[in-house]
């Protein structure tokens, strides 16, 4: 992957679990006018089951500026959800 055009990282807390949290904004693979977005949880770059192109499986999306795919990222990796910590009774 190139360099990104925009990047973003932040973290969630959910529960007693905090997650760390890093969004990269692309040319689109295929539509160099569009962008996709790459995010990574807990520095787990996310794979998308629908892979844009066959040659990059890590972008998601296809957004007509880099702002925008921006915010569709930071939107995305604030969805994730941290499980809580099991607890064991003993």
């Amino acid at each position: 992957m190139d360099k990104p055009i925009l990047e973003k990282d932040g973290t969630k807390s959910d529960f007693e679990n905090t997650i760390q949290w890093y969004v990269a904004v692309h040319s689109h693979p295929l539509n160099k006018r569009n962008y996709s977005y790459a995010i990574a949880i807990d520095n787990v770059l996310e794979r998308n089951p629908f892979p844009i192109a066959d040659f990059d499986s890590c972008l998601f999306g296809c957004y007509e500026s880099a702002h925008q795919a921006l915010n569709a990222a930071v939107e995305e990796a604030n969805k994730k959800v941290v499980p809580p910590k099991i607890l064991h009774n003993r």
